[in-house]
């Protein structure tokens, strides 16, 4: 299309942007194909500048000056290549930062369901697990363990308990039953 090697470079490096590095033959073939309405617009101004450039070198010759624009061709086609692909780089942008967004849902997600798995395994409160708040490079075993036993030194948690809804439960009503039958009958 007689084009510059520094336009080339340019469409290539515009067109590999997206581009994983492992990407098929046939993503590659797309976004090259992509690129070629530019490369014809490109080439469009190139000989309209090209032409500029003779009727300007002409009418030098004959004595008269020259009002040429002066920007440098590979300039001119870099920034109208750039005005025309800007929208799809904000839509490649803003995708992105969704794609992101998303994916540090998922893994906060994951980790809170980690979290309740572990605070569940060791007999911790639903209700208390949702107040505290472990670092994100922090054991979560180790954390919830801990804060376990705080809560048995503290006496606010029996040691033997697994569950909110488990054995203790049933040991604690069996106490009660047994504590309110000791009293005496007035």
């Amino acid at each position: 299309m007689g084009l510059t090697d520094k336009a080339l470079d340019e469409l290539a490096e515009i067109g590999s942007q997206g581009l994983e590095a492992n990407a098929s033959d046939e993503d590659i073939k797309k976004a090259a194909d992509s690129l070629v309405p530019y490369a014809k617009l490109m080439q469009g101004e190139i000989t309209r500048k090209t032409r500029q450039h003779n009727q300007a070198t002409k009418s030098k010759k004959k004595g008269d000056e020259d009002e040429g624009d002066g920007d440098d061709d590979d300039k001119g086609i870099a920034a109208i290549v750039a005005k025309q692909l800007a929208p799809f780089k904000e839509q490649m942008d803003k995708l992105q930062s969704e794609n992101d967004a998303l994916k540090a849902e998922k893994a906060k997600g994951e980790r809170d369901a980690l979290i309740a798995a572990e605070a569940k395994k060791l007999g911790i409160p639903d209700y208390l697990v949702k107040r505290i708040a472990i670092a994100d490079d922090a054991d979560i075993a180790k954390e919830l363990a801990a804060f376990k036993q705080d809560l048995v030194n503290n006496n606010l948690m029996p040691k033997g308990a697994v569950s909110e809804t488990g054995k203790t439960e049933d040991q604690m009503k069996a106490d009660a039953k047994a504590w309110a039958e000791s009293l005496p009958n007035k």
